[in-house]
């Protein structure tokens, strides 16, 4: 498993960068991951044109054990979303669900 880069670490809070989608039109995604002790939370933005700024979309959790990760939908159109419909939507977001080192949760 490659190595994760984090490059904000505060003890036991580990953030790894934002990616954003461009889906055209002035609209964009931003998804962020945070691993916090063994949790892992992807939250998701939307950004309208008319808004300037990235609003809540919805969140993706996760902790050492679950399965799978569970959706928890804020904005309407995301209620309708499951992992792999979201995922092939918004394939570049794969990168922040890759599955953790279980040395990672437990080495600090």
């Amino acid at each position: 498993m490659k190595e994760k880069k984090y490059p904000l670490k505060s003890g036991h809070i580990k953030i790894i960068d934002s990616i954003v989608v461009n889906d055209g039109e002035g609209y964009s995604m931003r998804g962020t991951r945070m691993d916090i002790g063994a949790f892992s939370i992807v939250t998701i933005e939307w950004n309208h044109p008319n808004y300037g700024y990235f609003a809540d979309y919805m969140m993706w959790i996760k902790s050492l054990h679950m399965s799978e990760w569970k959706p928890f939908p804020i904005a309407g159109e995301s209620e309708n979303y499951d992992f792999n419909s979201f995922l092939k939507m918004y394939p570049e977001f794969i990168p922040l669900f890759e599955e953790r080192d279980l040395i990672d949760y437990i080495v600090e």
